[in-house]
């Protein structure tokens, strides 16, 4: 290897140019900005993905999963952006799946990285996580009910017998799309398994909301349960 003054010249020359973008720190900091900025082109911000996806360390991968959570306002472009860094993250097989989890433990928008972890892992792996993600959640927390809610549509998707346990504690919440969603969920359970949960949320005498009332006899006619007494 050619050496100027005792120094390699291809790491002079990396060192060189490290300094002038802000050293590797400074470059996994600019993909990670740009990757998750809006007014960012599109093509830079896909640069950026394949980009983090070569660098493959764990905080890069973690930077991928943000532009999961901005939102463009063309929503076949923001569509193809997203399915662009799923693929880049699945290739990282278990490494992605692990980000992945670690994702949707630490912010709202869960949907593409449980897709990813069930992609990778398989549909129980899928329910796991979001089961996972609603014992985090509490019944009396006023405060931001939609992950709730959005953790209960996604498990209303999807078949598994450890959903009705989980589920039906959000049957009481005090938000009534997060009820609603409780009952779905427990109501696409296959068997008789969710039939003394949702029996005693149609009994329950604070349930003022005619719409969850409604759908719950619904629910026991097309189940053909009996009624409650």
């Amino acid at each position: 290897m050619p050496r100027v003054d005792g120094w390699p010249v291809v790491e002079t020359k990396m060192a060189f140019f490290d300094f002038l973008l802000g050293g590797a720190g400074g470059q996994m900091k600019r993909h990670a900005r740009r990757i998750a900025n809006r007014d960012a082109q599109a093509e830079d911000r896909e640069a950026s993905a394949h980009w983090l996806a070569e660098k493959g360390t764990e905080e890069a991968l973690l930077a991928m999963c943000s532009r999961f959570a901005l939102q463009l306002e063309h929503g076949l472009k923001d569509r193809k952006e997203k399915d662009i860094v799923f693929e880049l993250l699945a290739e990282h097989g278990p490494r992605g799946a692990a980000v992945a989890r670690r994702w949707a433990t630490e912010n709202p928008n869960f949907h593409h990285a449980v897709r990813l972890v069930e992609r990778i892992e398989g549909p129980e792996a899928a329910v796991g996580l979001l089961l996972d993600l609603l014992e985090a959640e509490q019944v009396d927390q006023e405060f931001k009910p939609e992950k709730k809610r959005n953790l209960l549509i996604s498990l209303a998707e999807r078949r598994s017998a450890k959903i009705v346990e989980s589920a039906q504690r959000f049957l009481t919440d005090f938000d009534e799309g997060v009820r609603h969603a409780a009952i779905e969920a427990l109501a696409a359970q296959e068997g008789d398994a969710a039939l003394p949960h949702l029996a005693r949320a149609l009994q329950e005498p604070k349930e003022e909301s005619t719409r969850i009332r409604g759908r719950l006899v619904e629910i026991f006619q097309q189940r053909k349960w009996p009624l409650p007494s």
